[in-house]
């Protein structure tokens, strides 16, 4: 497998590859262009694409590592798919398949679906690769099964392995509370906003909790989005983010793009948004941000999806608050409804969801979380 490494030459970083010719190894430096302060990180992702496009090259179908596969696969895949999409198969790539699969010396051919089923026992377990122990959840190890598929199917549709393995194998069963989706009441969604009285996301959380909004979508709500006379709040517009900010114009799916009644209570908290930014774009003059964004900084920098799931999760905590994911507030949101007796249909239109089986599975959950309370 193509290596390389980071060298500083004249306060530059250079990125050193080892490429093989023929049976022995030649060094190639590549100028990163980065001065050393402040750009360790930058140099690394350069390294790291300049490893996958190099390493593509090196490659050779008939007889190839599967970890060396796996980086060809998503060269391959670049240019072809949305960025956050190509950003979500890079951590799943790098992060986690190539450093399990690269100490097995597995070529493509001999994978089996016992490889499979160790990988995803062994993430199930010892998956997490941040300061918390334990394993991945079910939904994460999910996303892994679905793009080692792809890359297996890759891998059949060029005639280098003669099935996928990965087809028929089981994923591992939990029956974990802690992995589930929360379902607050309303009381307990009463007493979730009130936890963040004073805390600068009140306003997005009770924008989402009241409309089962994604994290996506409450980010990306523009003030033309709003209208103020005819009371009515629009869902065209979001911003997500894997490794890259993504704004577009374009919800999740079809059923996504909505509308809404304009609450007076949300129009009321809406304008004083609306008040405090004028005030800060009058205080920073030229420095202020100009945007159309709801949810922004005092300088007018939107808010970033990962600040509002890590400052959501400080506050919960900071108050003994059980802990939940940030989506869980459309899950939430759902359960209040159906708290409220709407039929399933009405909740499936409400949360935009165009498979009513997704609503269906939620109403279940929620149908079984009632009965164990």
């Amino acid at each position: 497998m193509l290596t390389g490494s980071l060298q500083i030459k004249n306060n530059t970083y250079y990125a050193v590859l080892n490429l093989k010719e023929g049976e022995k190894y030649k060094q190639k430096w590549i100028t990163t262009k980065l001065n050393v302060k402040g750009n360790k990180r930058k140099a690394k992702e350069f390294l790291n694409e300049l490893i996958v496009k190099y390493g593509a090259k090196e490659a050779k179908s008939d007889d190839i590592l599967f970890s060396e596969y796996l980086m060809q696969w998503l060269e391959k895949k670049k240019n072809k798919v949305e960025i956050t999409t190509w950003e979500g198969y890079y951590n799943t790539v790098i992060n986690h398949l190539v450093p399990y699969f690269k100490p097995l010396d597995l070529m493509i051919r001999d994978i089996k679906q016992k490889h499979i089923v160790d990988y995803y026992d062994f993430k199930f377990k010892n998956g997490r690769l941040d300061v918390k122990n334990g394993g991945l959840a079910l939904g994460t190890i999910k996303k892994h099964s679905s793009v080692l598929k792809n890359i297996l199917n890759q891998a059949y549709l060029e005639e280098i392995i003669d099935r996928n393995p990965s087809l028929k194998v089981q994923l591992p069963k939990k029956d974990n509370e802690d992995t589930k989706g929360k379902f607050l009441t309303s009381k307990q969604a009463n007493d979730l906003l009130k936890i963040f009285r004073g805390h600068r996301l009140q306003p997005l959380v009770y924008i989402t909790l009241y409309y089962g909004l994604r994290r996506g979508e409450v980010l990306g709500l523009k003030w033309m989005a709003i209208d103020f006379e005819n009371d009515s709040i629009k869902i065209d517009h979001i911003v997500t983010q894997t490794l890259t900010l993504v704004a577009k114009d374009k919800t999740k799916t079809a059923t996504s793009k909505r509308e809404y009644y304009l609450l007076p209570e949300i129009k009321e908290l809406l304008l004083n948004i609306r008040t405090e930014q004028r005030k800060n774009q009058k205080l920073f003059g030229n420095e202020y941000k100009m945007n159309d964004y709801i949810f922004t900084w005092e300088d007018g920098r939107p808010y970033r999806p990962d600040y509002v799931s890590k400052a959501f999760h400080k506050v919960l905590t900071k108050n003994n608050f059980p802990e939940m994911r940030f989506h869980d507030l459309r899950h939430s949101c759902a359960s209040i409804l159906y708290d409220k007796k709407w039929e399933l249909k009405d909740i499936q239109t409400w949360l935009g969801h165009a498979d009513i089986q997704t609503t269906a599975n939620i109403y279940t959950h929620i149908s079984n979380s009632r009965k164990n309370n």
